[in-house]
């Protein structure tokens, strides 16, 4: 009978959602490069009474490594409660309903003793508080181990998250539970500055993480140029010594500086890229050697003006794609050939500092899961050609996703199910008005004038409402639909509604985006 339970409660732990597996895709931790820092940050975490430990510091100093590091010796000493890290999956739609039962989770695979108090959570928190849902899903589990030490959660990029604040706040709640969980969460800003609401009431260390030593950037280019294959003549330590001091100690930039040279291209050796690498600190301006690294490989991979048109055009879609999609489908979003498409992500493997999710290979995934965050911030600043807008990329695939809407319902006789709908037909249900809400403006004068707005106004009100109905079937499969709007505006807005009245918050996204479109076409 115990077994039966047993099993019937990991049924249930299995319905909670899950962060993707990304082990093998992170960055590898150099041994001993943060040595110091992490005696610290475990010393302040069970030597003193914060509830939290906050690392803060730029986009490429090392953070997600670092915590991910700590995870792992968390994790071999039993004292890991659960991570998230998520640079792994899109957050836009995470509710910070979402967020807790994704730590729950984590827990329960991490602690199988705490998965009947998580699944007593299942049954209980629903339309209940987000202070409750910390409760029974985090607390009361953790609690229910009986730990001589408190078990820690680890939280990363935290700021990534449009829920965040939110989530922040509710930790308050816990100030006094520090002997049952502790918290290590990351952020570029520094978290007395970010202007989060409550934040005086949490417990908070603030840990400020630095760059590493010019050292430790020459022992990790030491160790990762041995894997390079560099002809007849290896690295000198001059080139060595040059690399580390304009890395400004940032291991980001050495791997990246790495990643060019396992992926020589126009024929280049290895010895002229790390030339003209060295070169470009001196004819790239004053805006910090990460972006002069990055300008400099553009212009080195995409070596004509209609290529960087190209990479605009598929980079800008990644960094507003919000599932991963077959080559194939998303060629016909952003309308290039499905070969184009392939050698552009080959071409950019050269700059991607994550591995791809194990079995993906043959899809195109969003910028996030593959690229830094330094990179795709930077091709969105900077002030060259090569400048990337996520206003227009939002505009572009919203309206090839319309195309496809006008296309999959031109028919009334053609009876399509969501369960039927894959690829880019299901990506363009699901998506268009949260690509559309984000790439057009609000003004009325401005709407009226795109083709976002006359392709809306041209789809009869009888494939308005099918689009409808498949959109709320794939958000929620087993529910009854029925939808009684007379014209999009009004369609939108009842769906809108209905979202407003899901309590987990996951859908808040799309709730906001079907409102913000509905008010555009008035």
């Amino acid at each position: 009978m115990q077994r039966v339970v047993v099993k019937l409660d990991r049924v249930a732990l299995a319905t909670l959602p899950e962060q993707e597996d990304v082990s093998g895709t992170r960055a590898e931790y150099m041994p001993n490069s943060r040595k110091l820092d992490v005696k610290k940050i475990c010393k302040r975490l069970y030597d003193e009474t914060e509830l939290v430990v906050w690392l803060d510091g730029p986009a490429g100093v090392g953070k997600s490594t670092l915590v991910d590091h700590l995870s792992q010796k968390l994790r071999s000493a039993g004292l890991l409660a659960a991570s998230l890290f998520s640079g792994a999956f899109p957050t836009d739609d995470k509710g910070p309903e979402t967020i807790i039962k994704m730590l729950a989770h984590e827990v329960g695979k991490n602690h199988p003793e705490a998965i009947p108090k998580i699944v007593e959570a299942i049954d209980k928190c629903n339309g209940l508080s987000l202070q409750h849902h910390l409760k029974h899903y985090i607390l009361e589990p953790l609690r229910s181990l009986a730990h001589s030490q408190a078990l820690v959660v680890v939280v990363d990029a935290v700021d990534e998250w449009k829920c965040h604040p939110s989530f922040v706040k509710v930790l308050a709640h816990l100030n006094s539970e520090t002997s049952t969980v502790k918290f290590i969460i990351t952020s570029r800003l520094k978290p007395h500055r970010s202007r989060l609401p409550d934040f005086d009431k949490i417990s908070v260390h603030s840990y400020p993480l630095r760059p590493v030593p010019q050292k430790t950037v020459k022992a990790y280019l030491d160790h990762h140029f041995k894997s390079i294959d560099w002809g007849r003549e290896p690295s000198t330590r001059a080139e060595v010594d040059q690399l580390a001091k304009m890395s400004g100690g940032l291991l980001i930039w050495s791997a990246a500086v790495c990643s060019l040279l396992l992926h020589p291209f126009n024929n280049s050796t290895r010895h002229e890229i790390v030339s003209a690498i060295l070169a470009g600190e001196k004819k790239v301006g004053s805006t910090g050697n990460l972006a002069k690294l990055y300008n400099n490989a553009i212009i080195r991979l995409f070596p004509s003006a209609e290529d960087r048109k190209y990479l605009r055009n598929y980079f800008g879609a990644t960094i507003v794609l919000q599932e991963a999609l077959p080559v194939s489908d998303f060629a016909q979003l952003v309308g290039m050939s499905p070969e184009l498409v392939t050698s552009i992500q080959s071409t950019l493997s050269a700059l991607q500092t994550k591995s791809p999710p194990k079995g993906s290979k043959k899809m195109v995934h969003p910028a996030a899961t593959l690229f830094h965050l330094s990179f795709i911030e930077y091709v969105q600043a900077t002030p060259t050609k090569n400048k990337i807008s996520a206003f227009d990329s939002h505009s572009a695939l919203g309206l090839a996703c319309l195309e496809q809407i006008t296309n999959l319902l031109s028919e009334p006789s053609n009876h399509i199910s969501s369960s039927s709908l894959h690829g880019a037909p299901r990506y363009a249900v699901k998506y268009w008005p949260f690509h559309v809400s984000h790439g057009t403006n609000q003004s009325h004068d401005e709407w009226v004038k795109t083709l976002h707005c006359a392709t809306l106004r041209a789809l009869p009100v009888g494939a308005q409402r099918r689009w409808a109905t498949l959109f709320l079937n794939v958000l929620f499969p087993k529910a009854k639909v029925v939808i009684e709007g007379r014209n999009m505006a009004s369609i939108l807005m009842e769906i809108g509604n209905k979202l407003k009245k899901d309590d987990s918050g996951d859908h808040q996204m799309f709730e906001v985006a079907c409102l913000e479109v509905a008010a555009r076409l008035g």
